[in-house]
This record gives C-alpha cells, structure tokens and sequence, in this order.
C-alpha cells in the first residue's frame, strides 16, 4: 500500500478526514470517514483505539478548550486542503462524557461570557472612534489641502 503524507505531529494526536475514501490497513473496513496514519499507512479509530471517541467540530472555542481539559484523551482532527496545500483543523476528538462535563460548565457561565462579549464589543467600539479620530487628524496633517469630511470618509 502506498504511503500518505503525514499531517504535522506538533498538535499531538492526530486523526485525519481523508479527501478519498480509504481502507483500514489492518481490518480492510472502508471507506472510513476518520483515519490515523500510524508508520504511514491508514488504520480506523476502532484499531487505532480511539473507537469510543466523539467528534466535535471546531467553532466554540470555549466548549472544546474544556472538552479538552476535560478529556483524559483527545485527538486533533485535520482535513488536507488542496487549495492551500496544508492540513486544517476540523475539530476534536474528545471522550464523551468529558463532552458532557464542558457542555455542563459552558451553560453555567453562558450568561458571563455573554456580558464579557457585550462590555468587550462596546470598548472596541470607543477604540474604533478614537483610531478614526486619530487617523483623520494624521491625514489632515499629512494633506493639509484635503477637506476634512473627504478625510473622515477615508479614516472610517
């Protein structure tokens, strides 16, 4: 069998989704939706022994940053993008009850992190004023002749 490409092992575990459908080396089950590559050759997580792991797909940086605190064993999940010629992240592999815990913790500071989200938003926002005010300024400094509105319409 030919050898695949070995995704980067910096992320520690890895699973790959594969573009084509391949078989497991070992017990030829395919085509499988989920690969390890271990000395180059694809196995399925039932022989890699990361059968009883669950899938959770990259989005809510807080639940798979728990999931993964949580989790006595997780796996990176990466899919080969051709376009950019490197592997992206899909999302985790983590045990499912440990999904269970940080589902648990998430909802119990939803609310907080709601806030957080909210006080944030609003201080960028003063942020991206004083900036468009600071820019104009160094507009009109830089172009004396340039009328002030023509200036805040670049500034903004």
């Amino acid at each position: 069998m030919a050898r695949l490409p070995t995704p980067p092992s910096r992320l520690g575990l890895v699973v790959v989704q594969p573009l084509r459908g391949k078989r497991c080396a070992r017990c030829r089950r395919g085509p499988l939706s989920l690969l390890v590559l271990e000395e180059g050759v694809p196995r399925c997580l039932v022989c890699a022994d990361l059968g009883h792991l669950v899938f959770l797909p990259r989005g809510d940086t807080a639940l798979t940053r728990r999931s993964r605190e949580e989790s006595v064993l997780s796996a990176v999940v990466v899919r080969f993008n051709r376009r950019k010629s490197r592997y992206e992240r899909q999302g985790l592999l983590v045990e499912e009850a440990a999904l269970a815990r940080a589902e648990a913790r998430c909802l119990a500071d939803a609310e907080a992190r709601r806030r957080r989200r909210a006080r944030d938003a609003r201080r960028r926002a003063a942020q991206d004023v004083r900036f468009a005010q600071a820019f104009t300024a160094e507009i009109l400094r830089s172009f004396p002749r340039c009328p002030p509105d023509r200036a805040a319409d670049i500034a903004a």
